[in-house]
């Protein structure tokens, strides 16, 4: 009696569930004999017990939501309700494209007839009245097996052994070792692990349907000869990778031997190395920068925040739109104004600087400044939200960074290429397990950083990696930068190292 009704406060909390709060009430009679002060002080309160009560409701739905999606079943095509578009784009070209087919082969290894039946379903006779052709192009294999009879001499006068070395050999074992896995097949069984995550026993199982069997083992003690063949190539191309003016750096989840570890990758325009850590942090990558004098660009990650204290560092402008982005759909009020404004000004300058080749250097350099005083104005707001403070704090620390991509022509305006780069390590977490051991890791750091050179070179790897395995010298690095190139001889090796 004498008392206020309690304020009831309906909050959506899950697919069809509300969430009723209910705030008691002071009586009547009890708040007018209250100062003024106390009574704008409860009344306060309340206020922020609503607004909390609405946060409460918000995580609690994002919670659910998250326990929700892992229950779903994955798919490359699948996207949430709020990212999927009404009216998407229809596959394949636009219309009125010019017509392409596939080109027709330049020989025929086999021709084969199709006659029709002589008597009709009617039992009447049937007779030719015309044919028409189909190409067919397929994959037939063959196990091919070579004996390479090495010859052996002796000098008539130091009494030196010399053997003989055919350019197909990959190797001198002897005894029970000189029945081996040819390079051809080790090459492909490379390429599936290490290029396209398959797992080491799915690969037996490519070799098997090819005609090769071989066991797990075989493979797996096969990619540890080969990465300690290429243990100088690794230096090489690490010092490559090192002398370009720009690279990218970036790292993802890794294990070994079920231990959580990082995957680093280090990419430059025509070469790329991976390598496996402990950690995350910066000084994993410190030993390996210390001669470095251009610029690497990353995202907004703290492990690289130490880094641009002496090296000059390119802050991918997509993370930062995507943090920015979160932080707006927290957001209410006016304090959404801030970070829309920053991803304004983002959108802006990727798309000025994905413009930079069809536009005039004179027309490119006045839009950069305009982008630049725009940006400087942008750091002369005042917010009082936490997370804007933080937010306009970050980027008045690097702004230099975050313009980097407007003043150097070198210098894109993402870190997309390291991502691409380090995408094709995400397969090989999922299906294989990642390495079982430190070899695993130092394996998979040489292989995978030579395929991703070659690809990026445009080099078919298989080719090379066979001619890789015919060196006579086994610790000779393979300069597969120079295998065959249009410019040049199709050498894919280096000058064997010889010995006095």
């Amino acid at each position: 009696r004498g008392l206020r009704q309690p304020r009831q406060i309906c909050l959506p909390w899950s697919v069809g569930k509300r969430l009723e709060i209910e705030i008691p009430s002071l009586p009547d009679s009890v708040l007018e004999q209250l100062p003024k002060a106390v009574r704008d002080h409860i009344a306060a309160l309340e206020r922020l017990i609503e607004t909390l009560a609405h946060q409460v409701a918000d995580v609690a739905a994002k919670a659910e939501e998250a326990a929700r999606e892992g229950k779903r079943q994955a798919a490359p095509f699948r996207r949430n309700k709020k990212d999927r578009k009404k009216k998407r784009k229809k596959p394949g070209r636009k219309r009125g494209h010019q017509q392409d087919r596939r080109a027709a082969p330049d020989r025929i290894d086999d021709t084969v007839a199709a006659p029709h039946a002589k008597l009709c379903d009617c039992g009447g006779c049937v007779k030719t009245v015309g044919t028409y052709s189909q190409l067919q192009e397929d994959v037939e294999t063959r196990i091919f097996v070579r004996k390479i009879v090495i010859h052996i001499g002796e000098c008539e006068r130091c009494g030196k052994k010399v053997e003989g070395r055919s350019p197909f050999q990959t190797s001198t074992a002897r005894g029970n070792a000189a029945h081996q896995v040819g390079p051809m097949a080790l090459a492909l069984a490379a390429d599936l692990h290490f290029g396209q995550g398959v797992p080491y026993d799915k690969v037996r199982e490519h070799l098997k349907h090819l005609g090769i069997e071989v066991q797990t083992s075989t493979l797996v003690r096969a990619m540890d000869r080969i990465s300690g063949r290429m243990k100088e190539t690794f230096k090489e191309l690490l010092d490559e990778v090192l002398a370009h003016e720009v690279i990218h750096i970036d790292e993802t989840g890794w294990y070994v031997d079920s231990k959580p570890c990082w995957l680093w990758v280090i990419a430059g325009k025509t070469a790329t190395i991976y390598f496996v850590r402990k950690t995350r942090g910066s000084d994993e990558v410190a030993d390996f920068l210390k001669d470095f004098s251009g610029v690497f660009v990353s995202d907004g990650a703290k492990a690289y925040d130490k880094l641009a204290k002496s090296l000059t560092r390119a802050l991918c402008l997509l993370h930062l739109k995507r943090n920015v982005k979160a932080l707006e759909s927290e957001q209410t009020a006016g304090a959404v104004r801030f970070p829309r404004a920053v991803e304004q000004w983002i959108d802006d300058a990727i798309a000025l600087v994905g413009r930079r080749e069809t536009l005039k250097e004179s027309t490119f350099k006045r839009k950069a400044r305009q982008l630049e005083k725009r940006f400087a104005k942008l750091l002369k707001s005042r917010t009082t939200q936490e997370r804007n403070v933080r937010l306009l704090e970050r980027l008045q620390r690097w702004q230099d960074s975050v313009l980097l991509c407007l003043r150097d022509p070198n210098v894109p305006a993402t870190n997309n290429h390291g991502e691409r780069q380090i995408r094709p390590g995400v397969p090989i977490r999922k299906r294989g397990g990642c390495n079982r051991s430190d070899r695993g890791a130092r394996a998979f750091e040489r292989i995978a950083s030579v395929l991703a050179t070659c690809r990026q070179r445009g080099i078919e790897t298989v080719a090379a990696f066979v001619a890789f395995l015919r060196q006579p010298n086994p610790r000779a690095a393979f300069a597969f930068w120079n295998y065959g190139q249009p410019d040049g001889p199709p050498v894919a090796l280096l000058e064997p190292h010889v010995q006095q």
